[in-house]
Formats: C-alpha cells, structure tokens, sequence
C-alpha cells in the first residue's frame, strides 16, 4: 500500500456553470402551487441532485543512489470535475422519462517538483513517489523508500516543491539478480548446484537462504516433485550445495513415477537475504537445465 507523505491544495481553474436565480419578492403562494400540482394528471419535469467526480493525474518519480540531493524535472499535472445533471420529463402514457448529461465542472491544476535528500543508497535500491493531483489537492505518496521522509511544502500558487528530509535507514527489497545460477550436476552420488553473489561485499556479515525443490523432467506427463531443501550461508561470492535425494523433504510418493522415461532432473530455486539489510522476501529464480542423473 502506498504511504501518503504529503498534500497540498491545488491552483483552481474557472467554473463551468450557470447559477439558479429566484426571485424572492414576488410573494409567490408557495402552498397553492403544491396544492395545484398535486391535484393534477400532469408530470411537473423534476430536477435531480448533480453528480460529479474528479480525475486523477498522476506521475512517477524514480531516484537511485546517484540522485542523492537531486532536482526533479517539473511536471504539470491536471485534474478535471465531471458534472452529471438529470432532469425528468413526461413520456408516453404520462411516465416520467430521465435525461442525463454531463458538463466540465471545475478544473485545477499544478506544476509540481521535488528535491530529494542527501542520503545514501546500496547499488540496487531504486525508490519512487508518486505525485497526484486530483480536485484541489495535491498528494506525495511514497511507492518505494529506503528511508523514513518528511516532506516540507513550498511554492507559490500553481507550482509546489516538496523538499524530502530523510530520516532512519528501513530494508528495501533484495536485487532480484543478486545471485545467479552458474552450475547443476550429478557427481558421485549427490546432485551438485551452484550459485553466485553479485553483492557479497555489500552483504558481508550477514547469511542468506537458498531453496532448491528437485524436479523429475517428465516430457510428456507432468513434472515429478521429488522433494526440498534449504540452505544457510554467510554471504559469500559463491555457494556450493552437494545433496542426495534420501536428504530432501519428501512429499507423498507418486506410484507412477518409475513409468515415465528417462531420469532426468532440474531444480526450482530461490533466494532471500536474512538480516538486517534488506528485507527478507523471497525471490524464485526459475528453473535449472535439466540433466542425468
């Protein structure tokens, strides 16, 4: 869910509508036409309460760890009311008929920018906001941080600057292609796999968990689940992991597995960084070619 750091009322544009008039000094016997009315086959065309809604205009700002202390490029962003007016008529057999249309209401507008904190970011991290302007009001909403922001509003009539002042360090989520496949095989005995770390040296001191889940290649039926397994490391460049079939959490066993061709096996897998540098969600990574065993 996005996290509202900021609002501010937008400049507004013209109303596009004309105002009722009544004229209050002609003493009109308010009870008498009520009385009239009611006492009569004719449908009085009735107007009913308007509807309106806004847009929403929106924009994206994108920061990495070279724009620590950056200027945004300004942007114009616009928001438009939408009126819908009813008014009821008199149709075949008396019935009464609605007529609906729609006009431009209120219009706003804004120029906005914003000017990102000195703050310091790991290679990988991207954070984003999104800027909206919708009606009157002009909303900063934080999409990804790798910081707590406060935000502190300036500008005059049409344009806002948001200047962000960053606070206490919180986890982002982990580089998706921090750890890569380099090698899977079978060598005596064991299924052999190993992956790589991009970014041991910005992880050191801290671990991380590899699953592996072993596949039985089955061309035309499906895929055997043969069963998993976890691994904890220190972060490192590499990580070997060397496992036997009897070593994996089994599921229940499927009778039909030694019918169906040759043995062939592949390895689902994922990552996720345990500590406290970046949050620890879970990234599957695929699928591994497929060999003998």
């Amino acid at each position: 869910m996005k996290k509202l750091l900021l609002a501010a009322v937008a400049a507004t544009g013209l109303l596009a509508a004309a105002n009722a008039q009544v004229n209050f000094d002609q003493g009109a016997d308010l009870r008498a036409f009520v009385d009239q009315a009611v006492g009569s086959d004719v449908q009085v065309p009735m107007a009913l309460p308007g509807r309106s809604h806004t847009t929403r205009d929106c924009v994206r700002f994108t920061f990495g760890p070279e724009d620590s202390g950056v200027l945004s490029q300004r942007v114009y962003l616009r928001s438009q009311e939408y009126v819908t007016e009813c008014h009821t008529t008199v149709g075949p057999n008396n019935q009464p008929v609605q007529h609906c249309s729609e006009r431009p209401g209120m219009s706003w507008y804004e120029y906005g920018q914003i000017k990102m904190a000195d703050r310091a970011l790991l290679p990988w991290e991207k954070e984003s906001f999104d800027m909206c302007l919708q009606g009157p009001w002009l909303d900063l909403y934080v999409n990804a941080a790798g910081y707590r922001y406060s935000a502190k509003r300036s500008g005059k009539p049409g344009y806002t600057l948001f200047t962000l002042t960053s606070h206490e360090r919180t986890p982002m989520k982990a580089d998706e292609d921090g750890v890569s496949y380099a090698d899977f095989a079978f060598r005596d005995g064991k299924f052999v796999f190993k992956a790589s770390d991009k970014w041991a040296r910005e992880y050191a001191g801290e671990k991380i968990a590899i699953k592996v889940e072993l596949y039985k290649d089955n061309a035309l039926f499906f895929d055997t689940f043969k069963g998993e397994k976890e691994f904890i490391f220190d972060a490192a460049d590499a990580y070997v992991m060397a496992f036997s079939e009897e070593e994996l959490a089994k599921p229940e066993a499927d009778p039909a597995d030694g019918l169906r061709g040759a043995k062939k096996y592949f390895l689902k897998w994922g990552f996720k960084r345990l500590g406290a540098i970046s949050k620890d969600n879970f990234v599957k990574k695929g699928k591994t070619p497929a060999i003998a065993k």
